[in-house]
């Protein structure tokens, strides 16, 4: 071949190439062509990136949530902690209050267990013989007479019930102003006895302690009669009686010192 036809060749070819750019800048079809191809994978791209970006978007938000619950349970424990707190206040005002208004007071004291011997129904409080507790002083609260103190340690001390079968206490009806004895069944009920079957004993009578067993102060609130029964075949009533102070809500207690030990520390006989 001559050197004029492969510079023709050349020069031709050169040129068909020129003219095929130029017809591609100017019409986008083989480009949109091309985008047309890669759609599918755009959308892909796309769906997968959505799908970061939600499972990141639910990771933030369970942490969120967790965080929320936690000091939700926070708050919660603190309102709680601050009723408890003012429950505990209430209770110790009234305790103060009942200090000041009993001259045979010897100290105030907090339950801290049930007792010990099950044969008893008797708690245990924080304060002993240091504290100048001695046995057989009444213990109460500020609804009531609890009952009396069984044995003394050197820091803590038992209390027996009023409950209890082996406690008993001299009592008056504050109405009718009729004397009788109050024993515990080992219930949540007392049974008021020696009371004549003649004597009239209303239902919700008020019981007080009448101070003539030497032990406990008189005028001590007691509980009421909750039921009363007459059987012609005995001399006494049956009566019922539920303590002002139930067992199992005791928490601050008063010490008072009995009359006998009243009469010792005066000099009286």
């Amino acid at each position: 071949m001559s050197k004029g036809k492969k510079r023709f060749i050349i020069f031709f070819s050169l040129s068909l190439i020129a003219l095929i750019v130029m017809t591609l800048q100017h019409n986008r079809r083989p480009f949109q062509f091309l985008k047309a191809l890669s759609y599918p994978f755009d959308v892909l791209n796309g769906f997968t990136k959505s799908i970061g970006m939600t499972s990141q978007h639910l990771l933030n938000t369970f942490a969120e949530n967790k965080k929320l619950r936690e000091e939700i349970a926070k708050i919660m424990l603190d309102q709680q902690r601050y009723g408890e707190v003012l429950q505990e206040n209430k209770r110790l005002r009234e305790i103060l209050s009942l200090k000041e208004q009993t001259p045979n007071y010897i100290t105030a004291a907090k339950a801290i267990a049930r007792g010990y011997d099950r044969l008893l129904n008797t708690i245990v409080i924080d304060k002993g013989n240091i504290d100048g507790i001695e046995k057989d002083m009444a213990v109460i609260t500020s609804k009531g007479l609890i009952g009396k103190i069984y044995s003394v340690g050197n820091d803590f001390s038992t209390v027996l019930l009023l409950t209890d079968p082996n406690f008993s206490a001299s009592v008056r009806l504050q109405k009718s102003r009729t004397e009788g004895v109050l024993s515990g069944t080992g219930y949540e009920y007392c049974l008021l006895k020696y009371i004549s079957f003649e004597a009239t004993v209303q239902k919700g009578e008020v019981l007080i302690t009448s101070g003539l067993d030497g032990l406990f102060p008189a005028g001590l609130l007691v509980g009421y009669v909750r039921s009363v029964e007459k059987d012609s075949s005995t001399f006494f009533q049956n009566i019922h009686v539920t303590p002002f102070q139930p067992d199992n809500k005791i928490e601050e207690v008063l010490i008072l010192r009995s009359l006998i030990g009243s009469r010792k520390a005066t000099g009286v006989h």
